[in-house]
């Protein structure tokens, strides 16, 4: 598990180079999506399946690049 610092590190690594994201939360779901904002306390993911979506830092498991079926 990520701490909060090295998760919004990530996320802005993400962010500045549009590189698409695979977040997992702590309740089991899971987002793929361009990261279009990043705020203080939650980013908002453009989700390739159901679009815009607000995710909080705290409610985040796991945030990295995401790499597609193989």
């Amino acid at each position: 598990m990520n701490g909060m610092n090295e998760k919004k590190d990530i996320a802005k690594f993400l962010f500045k180079n549009k590189i698409t994201a695979h977040i997992d939360t702590k309740d089991k779901d899971f987002y793929n999506g361009l990261i279009i904002e990043l705020h203080e306390t939650f980013l908002v993911l453009n989700d390739r399946m159901i679009g815009l979506a607000p995710v909080a830092f705290s409610e985040i498991n796991i945030i990295e690049k995401f790499r597609g079926k193989k």
